[in-house]
């Protein structure tokens, strides 16, 4: 729950550079159902929820006709108090579009979930690639680095704080560009924000303090990412989420030797414990993490355009391939009922569902 912070004099918060609202909803209405899509395979699950790998019916061919299907349980959202969230995330992701952030595609429910049709992106988790090589080199992470900055510098000229950047939801397309996922700690914040989310090890010392936290969030979360790469895993780990955020504050990072200077700049002046001096949020915004001399050679238009060769390219089949995610089963059809059977309008008595009102947007 955001709630007050102590008063302090400050500078007023700027305004963002462009609107939501004035972006055109890019959400399909009307003209999908769930059950034009059958259901081909799971793909990850989480916390209220699961993702689903389905396919357009009687769609020609086997090109371009595949989604993914996120989940969510309208009982759960509830429960966890994540409805806010939720919604939130529906509204972001139906106005934005990036060459380097998931599409929505449309948006569903039935008497048990709420359905959010996605961009399926291949090539599996930036994660599953990090742990199989280890480590990246300085060139590799730039790479990925430099499509995040572009993702973030997006995101944050609609006053959008991300709020969840991680290995795990980085996912690779067919030509091994970055694509940023879930965005169900996404909000629009025009200065600070106080809900406490995000992973423990990628949280910035100002969410844990309960300080307020705005977008030098998300440049904190980079540098951590920056080192993950680099070294194969994040600077501050602990057994609990506690010793973790111990470490944090304390802020000492264990170099390695064979890092090299420029490397080592750049992360430091991502994790400047004092926000206001942190690259990314000084008064340059992302122009100074364009700008920074890590980044020197990169062209970053080109890099938009996705013009570059990307370091490691998935080995995918065919558009419905899924080798890149783990296996896991499907889950039953009393779970998932909008997907295998168009439901009756509930009874008048029932229209008025309390969890259901909260979902009216879906």
């Amino acid at each position: 729950m955001d709630q007050e912070g102590p008063a302090r004099p400050r500078t007023p918060p700027k305004p963002p550079l462009r609107l939501l609202e004035n972006e055109p909803p890019h959400v399909a209405k009307g003209n999908l159902k769930l059950t034009d899509f059958e259901v081909k395979g799971t793909l990850g699950t989480g916390t209220f929820g699961r993702v689903l790998l389905v396919r357009l019916r009687n769609s020609p061919g086997r090109t371009g006709n595949c989604f993914a299907m996120k989940v969510l349980r309208k009982t759960e959202i509830v429960r966890l108090r994540q409805v806010e969230h939720v919604n939130a995330e529906r509204y972001i992701l139906s106005r934005i579009r990036h060459p380097f952030i998931v599409d929505l595609y449309a948006t569903f429910q039935d008497s048990l979930n709420i359905y959010m049709l996605l961009s399926y992106v291949p090539g599996g988790e930036l994660f599953t690639h990090l742990r199989r090589a280890g480590r990246f080199t300085p060139d590799v992470t730039r790479f990925y680095l430099a499509t995040i900055t572009l993702a973030l510098k997006y995101l944050h000229s609609f006053n959008i704080i991300y709020r969840d950047l991680k290995p795990e939801n980085l996912l690779l397309d067919t030509r091994g560009y970055l694509r940023l996922t879930d965005f169900g700690f996404a909000k629009t914040v025009d200065d600070r924000t106080w809900t406490l989310c995000g992973t423990p090890e990628y949280l910035a010392p100002e969410i844990i303090q309960s300080d307020g936290h705005g977008k030098a969030a998300d440049w904190w979360a980079c540098g951590i990412l920056a080192y993950e790469m680099m070294v194969g895993y994040p600077p501050f780990f602990d057994e609990t989420a506690y010793g973790i955020y111990e470490k944090i504050l304390q802020g000492n990072i264990n170099w390695p030797r064979d890092m090299d200077t420029l490397s080592r700049d750049l992360i430091k002046a991502f994790l400047h414990p004092d926000r206001s001096k942190r690259l990314g949020n000084l008064i340059g915004g992302p122009q100074d993490v364009l700008e920074h001399p890590w980044f020197r050679g990169v062209d970053w238009d080109a890099l938009e355009r996705r013009e570059i060769r990307a370091p490691i390219i998935p080995q995918i089949s065919a558009s419905d391939d899924t080798r890149h995610y783990s296996h896991i089963p499907l889950p039953p059809t009393e779970e998932i009922p909008g997907l295998f059977r168009e439901e009756r309008p509930p009874p008048l008595y029932q229209r008025f569902d309390p969890i259901a009102y909260q979902f009216l947007e879906f």
